[in-house]
């Protein structure tokens, strides 16, 4: 990427206001760097159109009797009118010359900042991608499950999606593996908000067999939301027909807080 000082020598070099060690180290930068030669490609036809933009300055009158009359065939001295070194001679040549250094500074400058505007895109395009990434994982994760539930290796497993029941997480979603014959189970939780000091997340394992659900232990979810944790039940469990998180106390409760809900399914 040209940097700020290339923009600026690549002004100088199209005005050819380099000193002559720059010149040569620019020469040689801008036959290695393709970049670079595109950016004075781009500049020089600015410089060339302001030259134009120069105001000719009208001779003498009697300029042109003067030089007739030195090619006539009886040569003679005729002494020029001097050359005016005024300030009013210099503030057009002056003037031209300013206009195409603050034109020259005016388009790289925009050259540089169409350049930031790309680098914005660019970022904009990645983070959608990330987006679509993350839905991807999660449609790949209801796919796994189905895939699981259809596997006969899985007779013995008892698995189950658990949605969000919040309107603030609507995108939370946990999978239950539960080994009946073992009485053990794998909780595997997404997009789950950290929760402050002094809370815990409790998991419950409902079984028609209890009048409340059974505690299976408290667990915490780092910053990106996700935990995978291998629990058991505080009593052994006949069915496991649904599973249940809720928003509980440092350690837990005995019994579920309801209007704290966070996930359910079976």
């Amino acid at each position: 990427m040209i940097d700020p000082r290339q923009e600026e020598q690549a002004a100088l070099h199209v005005l050819g206001a380099l000193e002559p060690q720059e010149a040569r180290e620019f020469k040689a930068a801008l036959q290695a760097d393709p970049e670079l030669q595109s950016v004075v490609a781009q500049l020089t036809p600015v410089t060339g159109a302001l030259a134009g933009a120069v105001p000719l300055v009208e001779p003498p009158p009697q300029l042109r009797a003067k030089v007739l009359a030195q090619v006539a065939p009886v040569q003679k001295t005729i002494t020029l009118p001097e050359r005016k070194t005024g300030f009013g001679y210099w503030l057009p040549w002056a003037f031209a010359g300013g206009l195409a250094v603050v034109c020259v500074i005016l388009f790289a400058q925009d050259s540089r900042l169409q350049r930031q505007v790309s680098d914005q895109s660019a970022q904009i395009s990645s983070l959608n991608q990330l987006a679509a990434t993350l839905q991807a994982s999660t449609n790949q994760l209801q796919q796994t499950v189905l895939a699981l539930q259809a596997t006969n290796r899985l007779a013995n497993m008892r698995i189950a999606m658990l949605n969000s029941q919040l309107a603030d997480a609507p995108n939370a979603i946990a999978v239950t593996l539960w080994d009946s014959e073992k009485q053990e189970g794998v909780f595997v939780v997404q997009n789950m908000k950290p929760l402050p000091a002094g809370r815990d997340y409790q998991l419950w394992v409902i079984d028609p067999k209890y009048q409340t659900p059974v505690s299976a232990g408290v667990f915490q979810v780092g910053e990106a939301g996700t935990v995978r944790v291998a629990f058991k039940a505080d009593k052994a469990i006949q069915t496991a027909s649904k599973f249940a998180v809720t928003e509980e106390p440092k350690g837990g409760l005995a019994s579920p807080t309801l209007k704290n809900l966070v996930l359910m399914g079976g």
